[in-house]
């Protein structure tokens, strides 16, 4: 779907919302506040409140200047999409965005000693497993524009659980990460399971003797996550229930023994396995399979074969896989002056400029009602609706580290069923 060509549709479906949210200022979530009063309205009176507020402000020299917003973002691959997006909401709202690239390191630190200093940014960029600890420092409001309906007719329930924490939503979804299958097309196809690529490696005859035949960044545990199955709980649909922890059981031990038995086949050396080193074997044209990022999309063109993706298959007919999903949104500061219109960019990030998103960065949008012409993003988007989000617990630090060290010890030989009960065993104490 052409987002230019579809904004009635947009404004058909928000209207009422974000009409009823200029009215109703909110203030955060600090505090129990009462419900707002729903009011049937449509597109032409939201556009008529729009036109009645106040786009400029008065200055200490009494000149009146346009309003302005301030977005902070870390991922320098997406200023062309923040940037459009800001020139086009300027165009229809008068709204100035000021985009402003911030280096990744103590991230929301920096947006904490910022609104202190009172220049904080009024809509953050951030992953969802920092939508905790964002709520608990009190840095955002809720997603105060999304229904129910909304979610449900625009947002795979992925998104929403990513975005959710004490119950609430926080943040307007806009960009996707999560790991898929890579595969060499000109001499394989698309693996129905891992059992189709161990026979692969059996049977092929490397007349050049060059080729790699599966590889993934085995030191990595957002990778090694989906060999856990589905029989894993971790920290539950929302990744903060620290409550329901349990990687310990019959389905779990039997998924990771099959990943140990990959060992067999491919001698991945845990120590020297790096992220860097699958994509340059795919650069080369030497690697057959491979488990990648979604950050693949703006390279695939550099690759020195015919390269294709799929979602990660099956262990095998019996043993599924779960993987992560990191959701990137846009999240309205609790200290903004301007909760009207950064909220509204905010959803403007997320909703209705989204179509535009994988044209001028590469990167997969969340919204689902997109028609995604390429191939290889409709894979990714396909992987992404059946993942799990990335944990926001604040113990997950402990959890990735706990996690590297069990798979490491399994890849190398250690029984699985006490590996496991050890993992079970640290984060049990750890989450007393």
């Amino acid at each position: 779907m052409n987002v230019r060509r579809n904004k009635r549709r947009f404004r058909a479906c928000a209207a009422g919302i974000l009409a009823c949210f200029l009215l109703l200022v909110p203030t955060g979530c600090k505090e129990e506040e009462e419900e707002p009063v729903t009011t049937e309205t449509t597109y032409e009176t939201f556009e008529e409140h729009v036109a009645s507020v106040k786009t400029v402000t008065t200055a200490e020299d009494g000149t009146e200047v346009p309003i302005q917003i301030t977005l902070w973002y870390n991922d320098a691959a997406m200023t062309p999409y923040y940037e459009a997006a800001a020139v086009d909401f300027h165009d229809r709202y008068g709204i100035e965005v000021l985009c402003t690239y911030v280096d990744n390191v103590n991230y929301l630190e920096q947006i904490n000693q910022a609104n202190i200093e009172k220049r904080g940014p009024d809509v953050f960029i951030a992953s969802n497993d920092e939508v905790r600890k964002a709520r608990m420092a009190g840095l955002t409001q809720c997603n105060t524009l999304y229904t129910e309906e909304f979610w449900a007719g625009h947002y795979p329930a992925v998104a929403k659980s990513a975005m959710t924490s004490d119950g609430k939503q926080y943040g307007y979804p806009i960009y996707l990460d999560t790991a898929v299958m890579i595969y060499d097309a000109a001499i394989t196809a698309q693996p129905e399971s891992f059992g189709s690529i161990t026979e692969f490696a059996v049977n092929f005859v490397d007349e050049t003797n060059t080729k790699d035949i599966f590889r993934w960044d085995i030191a990595d545990p957002f990778y090694d996550y989906l060999f856990l199955g589905t029989g894993a709980q971790i920290f539950g649909d929302t990744g903060e229930d620290t409550g329901l922890f349990n990687v310990n059981n019959e389905n779990v031990i039997q998924s990771m023994t099959y990943y140990q038995s990959l060992h067999d086949y491919f001698s991945i050396d845990v120590d020297s396995s790096s992220y860097e080193q699958i994509k340059s074997k795919l650069t080369d044209g030497t690697l057959v399979y491979g488990i990648v990022k979604t950050d693949v999309l703006s390279e695939l063109g550099s690759y020195g074969s015919s390269y294709a993706l799929c979602p990660v298959p099956p262990l095998s007919g019996e043993l599924p896989v779960k993987n992560l999903s990191v959701t990137y949104g846009a999240f309205v500061s609790d200290f903004t002056r301007q909760s009207e219109y950064a909220n509204l960019f905010a959803a403007y990030l997320s909703y209705e400029y989204a179509g535009n998103l994988f044209g001028l960065s590469r990167r997969t949008a969340v919204r689902s009602d997109l028609n995604r012409a390429d191939a290889n993003e409709a894979i990714i988007y396909e992987q992404y609706c059946n993942t799990n989000p990335v944990p926001k617990a604040l113990e997950n630090g402990d959890f990735w580290i706990y996690t590297e060290i069990c798979f490491k010890n399994i890849w190398n030989g250690s029984d699985v069923a006490t590996e496991l009960s050890q993992l079970q065993e640290k984060m049990l104490e750890r989450l007393k």
